[in-house]
């Protein structure tokens, strides 16, 4: 099912959650501040927002126009970024739809996104290098595939979805975090993708049949499924699943306490006092 790339290129963020783990907090987690800016010198030492090192990785990769995606409550992400010309990006805001996890977040932007490459990736995840999604999309474009993962080795700890493939690099299983396989240090696991065409297909597709399963009750009262779960499920239905192994990537998790007390040492999270 493998489908040529999209001419342009677009950035989707599920910013849909509640933040349980942190709350309460007095702004979206997105809003969460993180280091301080070095630059423009009009902003230098002002503070700077987790969402905003993915919004300049998702630029550098390409993107110009980005979908944030959220629910009622959440607006103070629109307030903060505004139309996202201080960036350079344009931005849009769409209304979370169904509430049965990130893949429906994803697929509200499909409409707007139908013939793009599209970047996605986690709002409150810090992730270096600043080149991942240039190296994703450009692995996307080379193999033809419909969707490409960014692949991060992990500590025993690290909440991934474990990733395996082949000597080729096209993925072969993906298991979510949910399952709670076993797990070991350097397992492999993917923090952020790039996807054709024929791939937002396959999500609006997976996502109307989990929707008929949420509302016959057959799943429990308030399934959650990951992004992962839909990306399994294009593994067996045959869509070319492709990878690349960012070997000097490293993530962070901010939507801990942990991970949040742990940011300000994190590469390229400037303090102000170097």
């Amino acid at each position: 099912m493998s489908s040529s790339t999209g001419s342009s290129v677009v950035g989707v963020i599920a910013a849909a959650g509640r933040a349980t783990r942190l709350a309460p907090l007095p702004c979206s987690k997105e809003l969460m501040p993180i280091g301080v800016h070095r630059e423009p010198a009009g902003l230098r030492g002002r503070p700077k927002v987790v969402s905003q090192y993915l919004l300049e990785r998702m630029r550098a990769g390409g993107a110009r126009r980005i979908f944030f995606v959220v629910r009622g409550g959440k607006f103070d992400i629109a307030e903060y970024y505004g139309d996202g010309s201080r960036l350079g990006l344009s931005i849009a805001y769409l209304m979370m739809n169904e509430p049965w996890g990130p893949p429906f977040s994803a697929a509200q932007a499909a409409p707007f996104a139908q013939d793009a490459t599209v970047l996605f990736g986690f709002p409150d995840i810090l992730i270096h290098p600043e080149d991942c999604f240039v190296r994703a999309r450009d692995r996307l474009h080379a193999t033809g595939a419909d969707i490409v993962l960014g692949l991060f080795e992990g500590a025993l700890t690290d909440g991934l979805d474990l990733v395996c493939t082949d000597a080729l690099g096209r993925v072969t299983s993906l298991v979510t975090k949910e399952e709670a396989p076993p797990r070991r240090d350097g397992d492999t696991g993917y923090m952020l993708a790039a996807w054709g065409p024929g791939f937002t297909r396959f999500l609006v597709e997976e996502t109307t049949r989990l929707s008929e399963l949420a509302r016959s009750g057959a799943c429990g009262p308030s399934p959650d499924w990951p992004m992962g779960a839909v990306i399994a499920a294009a593994i067996r239905a045959g869509l070319h699943v492709d990878s690349v192994f960012l070997r000097d990537a490293r993530f962070l998790d901010i939507g801990t306490p942990a991970g949040l007390a742990a940011a300000s040492g994190f590469p390229g999270v400037w303090s102000g006092r170097d």
